[in-house]
């Protein structure tokens, strides 16, 4: 059994995490429970959900299944086996694919009961629908999938449609130039920064290191050397169920990483550190009240600024990323060392992201060959 203390929107609650026992085929049942008020409240709890468990009392015994199921059974079933590989915050992404997309069109439908033609316009809606549609309808065929392996049907209904092709959109702006960057910069600075000094602070952090916002919002005062100049990042925020931040680890072991960062920027960090009201190595850089930021803020802030001058026009958050590095790559920095100050697992990512990121790159690699042979008369 585990027991952890979360900062939630609402203030301070108790999660715990463990084994009730195991049920009649083997597996194990595991529970995950968050809401008490007190560490002694969440092991009551978890002590007499493990006593009703032994008794078969429990909402966490495995109950009696039909030959079918209704998806919605299924579903729940094939959550069980789900819900533990993955982060919460990939966990609250799916979950949102079933409540909106799947449950309401198909939860009471039996497996055995998914005809061709009625899943045939359920895909044709839900291309009319989401831009993105194969990305919840994937999540669902998992399920469906599972009927056939438990010998619920025969054949896999999806093997009998067509998948309409996702709509294309127009291709949304990725990163600004260096004069875009520098009127963005500009207005942080010289206006910005008078109207809201922390938004102030972590968009410019963004706009100058490329760090991501989960990194950001992560930051704590110990991760920043001010004599060096460095930052040391090795956790991020999450987001997880109903839209509560959690700290987690970083997206992969190569984002573990400790980046220089301008001096400018380091007095920007120091000027509001003496500012600030939370200054123990603990405390959060990007705080409320000393605990973090919640994950929507970022955006919000961009928003903010974007509306209130007119700049980085569709640019996010995720934008300003994209700009360091297009503006790294311009200005000489090589691919392994833009790979390393950003975190990328591999440089082959940094590869595929920004490959189209310079035109000035694109007109230099045009003439590269010239003079090589004599020029045409």
């Amino acid at each position: 059994m585990q027991l952890k203390e979360l900062n939630t929107k609402d203030g301070k609650t108790w999660e715990v995490i463990g084994y009730l026992g195991k049920h009649p085929d083997g597996t194990r049942a595991r529970v995950k429970k968050r809401g008490f008020l007190s560490r002694k409240v969440a092991r009551d709890w978890f002590n007499n959900e493990t006593v009703l468990f032994k008794a078969g009392e429990s909402e966490y015994n495995k109950k009696e299944r039909p030959a079918v199921l209704t998806v919605k059974a299924l579903y729940e079933l094939w959550l069980d086996g789900y819900q533990s590989t993955v982060e919460e915050s990939s966990l609250n992404k799916v979950l949102s694919y079933f409540d909106i997309h799947i449950l309401p069109v198909w939860g009471n439908t039996p497996v055995d009961e998914i005809t061709p033609i009625a899943l045939q316009k359920y895909l044709t809606t839900m291309q009319a629908k989401l831009i993105k549609y194969k990305k919840p309808v994937l999540y669902f065929r998992k399920v469906v999938d599972m009927a056939v392996r438990l010998d619920m049907i025969a054949v896999d209904p999806f093997t009998k449609v067509v998948f309409p092709r996702e709509r294309r959109t127009k291709k949304k702006k990725k990163a600004m130039n260096l004069e875009e960057f520098r009127r963005f910069v500009e207005v942080l600075d010289s206006q910005y920064c008078q109207i809201n000094r922390q938004a102030y602070v972590l968009l410019r952090l963004a706009a100058f290191t490329g760090m991501r916002s989960e990194e950001l919002i992560a930051l704590q005062w110990k991760h920043v050397d001010f004599d060096g100049g460095y930052i040391t990042i090795e956790q991020a925020i999450g987001r997880g169920l109903h839209g509560v931040g959690y700290l987690k680890e970083p997206k992969s072991s190569a984002s573990y990483r400790t980046i220089k960062i301008a001096s400018d920027m380091v007095r920007v960090l120091a000027s509001y550190y003496d500012e600030s009201s939370y200054k123990k190595p603990t405390d959060f850089v990007f705080n409320t009240e000393g605990h973090f930021v919640q994950p929507t803020r970022p955006k919000k802030w961009m928003d903010d600024v974007k509306k209130r001058y007119n700049v980085a026009e569709g640019i996010t958050p995720h934008g300003l990323r994209h700009t360091w590095a297009t503006l790294a790559l311009e200005r000489g920095a090589t691919v392994k060392q833009a790979q390393t100050y950003l975190g990328h697992a591999d440089a082959s990512i940094t590869l595929d992201i920004y490959s189209e990121v310079t035109k000035e790159a694109s007109e230099k690699t045009a003439s590269v060959l010239d003079g090589i042979v004599p020029k045409l008369e």
